[in-house]
């Protein structure tokens, strides 16, 4: 009885550092997707369409973004050392461990990401006082650059970080696309309440033409991914890790979905007096299942694996 509970105590455990590395992991993604609607699309708008406070409002949130992101980076550390451990709060705590997981690939991961999150909180906070052009593309070649640390720590730990050079820029590419379309959705949900008709319809017209690209990148690099980690049909039937991608495909295919409705039937209603409110909403929902893939792809990183 006493083996029996002790069993059931660290599967206990077990499960809720799992459950903490999944939630500060998807409130990391949620962050990463923030940023690159900031570093692509804070001057969506064209010139100085955006009043002043609406690009104050829109760095604010980028700024806390980043802050949740950080704290979600530290807390995962803490997590995947008392998952390791297993003794709880403490274990999670402790000195030689801290040392010992600082100088694994999940310290790395934590490094790298802390130094781009870091990066991009210093690059939003100038970008406030900077009033020069220049200084402005700069500031948005660092942000560049931030992002690609931050993508870059994603090949670092996990299924990935054992495969080649190729396997790993699929994954940067997958994941940059990835949050080039996630964040966009904020920005395009708040022009659909600021900007005039015209330049809310060449705005929707021209993110229709770049995302047909885009998504063509991260449904390839997606794809060979997905290849090479499962290996075959039946792993992807019939094991836990190929059966969760399925999920996470199934709801791609949704916001793809989405997506092309606002291109088809949504832009074009633009001119009706409830097209920019429906598609407005419809971006809501749009932003929903993309929180949702976030949570699944959060899921397959860190609690299933693939077989091979």
């Amino acid at each position: 009885m006493v083996h029996f509970g002790v069993e059931s105590a660290i599967t206990m455990e077990i499960y809720i550092w799992n459950t903490v590395i999944v939630l500060t992991k998807t409130a990391f993604y949620v962050g990463f997707a923030c940023i690159a609607g900031y570093t692509f699309f804070g001057n969506v708008y064209g010139g100085n369409t955006l009043e002043n406070g609406e690009r104050r409002s829109f760095s604010q949130i980028t700024l806390i973004a980043a802050l949740i992101a950080f704290l979600a980076n530290a807390i995962w550390f803490f997590a995947n050392t008392g998952a390791m451990v297993e003794e709880g709060i403490v274990g999670a705590l402790d000195l030689d461990m801290i040392s010992i997981m600082w100088d694994s690939s999940i310290g790395d991961t934590t490094l790298w990401r802390l130094i781009g999150l870091i990066g991009v909180a210093i690059v939003v906070i100038s970008s406030q006082f900077c009033v020069w052009k220049l200084t402005k593309y700069v500031l948005n070649a660092v942000l560049v650059i931030c992002l690609f640390f931050l993508s870059y720590s994603f090949t670092l730990a996990g299924h990935v970080s054992v495969m080649g050079v190729f396997e790993k820029g699929l994954l940067m590419v997958h994941v940059i696309v990835m949050a080039w379309w996630f964040g966009a959705l904020y920005p395009l949900k708040k022009a659909c309440n600021k900007l005039e008709f015209e330049k809310l319809y060449q705005l929707m017209e021209r993110f229709g033409k770049q995302a047909s690209v885009m998504v063509s990148l991260l449904l390839i690099a997606g794809l060979l991914l997905a290849i090479q980690l499962v290996g075959g049909l039946d792993a992807l039937l019939f094991t836990n890790y190929g059966q969760t991608i399925l999920v996470k495909l199934l709801l791609v295919i949704c916001v793809m979905k989405i997506a092309a409705t606002h291109k088809l039937k949504l832009v074009p209603q633009l001119k009706n007096n409830d097209g920019r409110k429906t598609l407005s909403k419809s971006i809501s929902i749009e932003m929903f299942v993309a929180i949702a893939i976030l949570s699944v792809t959060a899921v397959l990183t860190s609690i299933v694996g693939p077989v091979n």
